[in-house]
């Protein structure tokens, strides 16, 4: 079965107070997207992989692909407004008889390992999705109440979340909901249960500049 990764590289950095995208940003060398696909190749070599990215960032990308001399190759597809337009764009060049993973552009610190029982779960099950262990104290707040939850009874996901190409084709050729929160959620509206696989805790997804800061530091490491 060939396999695909889907990056998806959409976010814009509001929270960054940056002049240009958190995916853009260089740490250790070149840009975190580019630290990203090279997660992939050195896992696999032969993995096609895709990259959507916006409209009006695409000549940035490519100037960027220049000056750090970047050789990877790799297809870009136009980003939609919400991130799951974004996966939808990019689900129409990933063929019927695949296996595609769906990756945040801005996690570049995935591990070969997670990567791998992503994969493996992905091939008997349909689906894999990669987690972590709550480790704090969890409360929920609800009409200025609050009430302590089981925190073993939760998970922190991570990407990539992988599936048979037709089954999440599928699942994306459905309408918009807000309560899509990742990919596994789309899928899991056509009644569909998720497989989950550990994921590794260095899998950090960048949202600020203190993640910025602490990813750099562990690729230097």
């Amino acid at each position: 079965m060939e396999k695909y990764v889907l990056i998806i590289a959409g976010g814009i950095g509001r929270r960054m107070n940056m002049d240009i995208p958190k995916q853009f940003i260089p740490i250790a060398g070149k840009p975190v997207l580019m630290h990203t696909i090279s997660k992939f190749i050195d896992f696999d070599p032969n993995i096609k992989i895709v990259v959507t990215i916006p409209k009006e960032h695409i000549p940035l990308w490519k100037d960027l692909c220049k000056e750090f001399n970047f050789k990877i190759n790799h297809e870009i597809v136009k980003g939609g407004k919400e991130r799951f337009y974004s996966v939808k764009n990019g689900l129409k060049v990933v063929p019927e008889d695949s296996l595609v993973l769906i990756h945040d552009g801005v996690r570049p610190l995935v591990s070969n390992e997670t990567i791998g029982r992503v994969i493996e779960g992905s091939k008997e099950h349909g689906n894999a999705i990669p987690y972590i262990d709550m480790t704090q104290s969890v409360r929920k707040v609800a009409n200025e109440k609050n009430k302590a939850i089981n925190r073993n009874q939760l998970k922190l996901i991570q990407t990539p979340q992988g599936f048979h190409s037709s089954l999440i084709k599928q699942a994306y050729a459905k309408r918009y909901r807000a309560s899509f929160t990742d990919d596994a959620s789309v899928l899991e509206a056509m009644g569909y249960d998720i497989k989950l696989v550990k994921g590794n805790h260095k899998n950090i997804k960048i949202t600020s500049s203190t993640d910025l800061h602490l990813v750099e530091c562990l690729i230097k490491l």
